[in-house]
């Protein structure tokens, strides 16, 4: 591990960690996968979260997918239990997207793993799973909390600001896919309610990624660490902005060909 402590010092993970890891990955596969189906954490055999972290960090750097497809689907569907638990339904707007929001956060985590500005950004999971989930958790609901009240200052806009205008909607959506660019202006008036209401039914984080980057002019990322972009807005890197707008372009363009 080489991500730090704010005093300088390396993580540490506890002992008892260190010593199930040690013990995790001279496991067999097949009493691997055995461990990795035990759910009482009274059990001797029970793995922490925290080795699952480092056996699928471990996996990825050796280019073993069948120890990540056997391990990361666990440790997920760990999260997504505890999730519903702390994002129930009902508790928060559409918290089934939410949840899989933070889930699909996590598993950017992995996939960037090594790479990109932040290549350690999975050693504080590998020593303390509980603490950095609850702090990712944390962050995604008061995101969702923020952008549904921009959504709803962007709705109530006079149409004396612009922003609801048809060109304006048309500049600003023609850009998140081809298709777009070809949408005539004088169609736009017939078009616009039923369009916003499709951006409206977007999934939370591509209709996020939609506003900012096409509706408030947001940049997907900067290689200025000071400039706020889409990126620092939703905690996430430049990529999953683009993922989400390549989905979220995908969504429109099959609402755009059933008018």
């Amino acid at each position: 591990m080489t991500n730090t402590e704010s005093d300088g010092a390396l993580y540490e993970r506890p002992l008892a960690v260190e010593a199930q890891i040690d013990r995790a990955v001279r496991l067999s596969r097949s009493d691997l996968q055995a461990r990795l189906l035990i759910t009482d954490c009274n059990d001797p055999g029970y793995l922490c979260s925290e080795s699952f972290v480092h056996l699928v960090r471990e996996g990825r750097r050796a280019g073993d997918q069948q120890l990540i497809s056997a391990v990361l689907p666990v440790l997920l569907g760990r999260c997504e239990a505890n999730l519903l638990v702390k994002v129930p339904d009902g508790g928060v707007p559409d918290a089934a997207s939410l949840r899989q929001e933070i889930l699909e956060n996590l598993t950017d985590l992995f996939v960037a793993d090594g790479t990109g500005d932040f290549p350690d950004e999975l050693d504080f999971y590998e020593c303390r799973f509980n603490k950095a989930f609850r702090a990712l958790r944390i962050d995604a609901v008061r995101r969702d909390a923020r952008r549904r009240k921009r959504s709803i200052a962007m709705v109530n806009l006079p149409p004396s600001e612009g922003a609801g205008e048809p060109g304006a909607y048309e500049d600003a959506f023609a850009r998140v896919s081809e298709s777009f660019r070809v949408l005539p202006t004088q169609e736009w008036d017939v078009f616009r309610e039923p369009f916003m209401k499709a951006i409206e039914a977007l999934p939370a984080d591509e209709r996020e990624a939609v506003i900012l980057v096409h509706v408030l002019g947001y940049k997907e990322e900067s290689e200025d660490p000071d400039e706020e972009t889409a990126a620092t807005r939703c905690n996430c890197t430049g990529r999953t902005i683009r993922n989400r707008l390549t989905r979220a372009a995908a969504k429109l363009s099959r609402f755009k060909e059933e008018l």
